[in-house]
C-alpha cells in the first residue's frame, strides 16, 4: 500500500490587498475640471502673506486653509473644485464605469466651506449627491456641513439596485453664500 502525503508549501511574501481602484477620472482636481462638468472651478491657493508672515517660522500646511488668493496653477499644485453659492443650485457631474458584476461602491470625498459660508438648507443640509442610473433612477444623499475651514470626509456605501455598466455622481450644491470647496472624490468597487 503507498500512501500519499500532500504537503501545502509555505509562500514567503504575504499576500497585501491591492490598492482599490479609482472609478472617477481625475477626482483629485490635479488636471482642473477634466472630466468634470459643471457650474464650479478648479482653484489653486497660496496663502496670502499678512503682517506677522516674516515673524512665523512654522511651515505651510499641506492644505492650505481657506481665506486665500489663487495662484497660477504648477505641476504640483494642490487644487480643489470651487463652488460659489449664489441664488439657485449648482451642480458638476462626472460619468463613470462600473466594473462587471458590482453590487457594491464606496463614495468618499472631502469638502470644506469658505468664509461667508451659509445655506438656505439649514435643516436638510447645503448639498447632496446622487447616483443616476441611465434609466433616469437615482439614489440621493443629503449632507449638512458645519461652518468650518477644515476638512469634513464624506463617506457613504451603496449597494446598486440594478445592473449598469455606467453611472453619472451628480453633486448638487443648494442656494446660500459663500464658497464651499471639494477635493478626492474617490469611487470603489467593494466586490473586487
Amino acid at each position: 500500500m503507498v500512501v500519499l502525503a500532500f504537503s501545502p508549501l509555505a509562500t514567503s511574501h504575504a499576500q497585501v490587498a491591492k490598492p482599490a481602484k479609482n472609478l472617477l477620472n481625475n477626482g483629485d482636481f490635479t488636471a482642473g475640471i477634466v472630466h468634470w462638468k459643471g457650474d464650479g472651478k478648479a482653484e489653486v491657493f497660496k496663502p496670502v502673506p499678512g503682517p506677522d508672515a516674516a515673524k512665523s517660522a512654522t511651515p505651510a500646511p499641506a492644505s492650505p486653509p481657506l481665506g486665500l488668493a489663487s495662484a497660477k496653477p504648477g505641476a504640483d499644485a494642490d487644487r480643489s473644485y470651487c463652488v460659489t453659492l449664489g441664488a439657485r443650485s449648482q451642480t458638476f457631474s462626472q460619468t463613470f464605469s462600473v466594473p462587471r458584476n458590482t453590487k457594491n461602491i464606496r463614495i468618499s470625498f472631502r469638502v470644506r466651506t469658505g468664509d461667508g459660508f451659509m445655506t438656505g438648507r439649514a435643516a436638510l443640509g447645503a448639498l447632496q449627491f446622487r447616483l443616476r442610473y441611465p434609466d433616469g433612477n437615482q439614489s440621493l444623499f443629503d449632507r449638512k456641513l458645519e461652518r468650518s475651514a477644515e476638512w469634513q470626509p464624506v463617506t457613504d456605501d451603496y449597494t446598486l439596485t440594478a445592473p449598469t455598466r455606467n453611472l453619472d455622481l451628480i453633486v448638487e450644491v443648494f442656494p446660500g453664500a459663500g464658497q464651499l470647496y471639494f477635493d478626492d472624490f474617490v469611487i470603489e468597487s467593494l466586490d473586487h
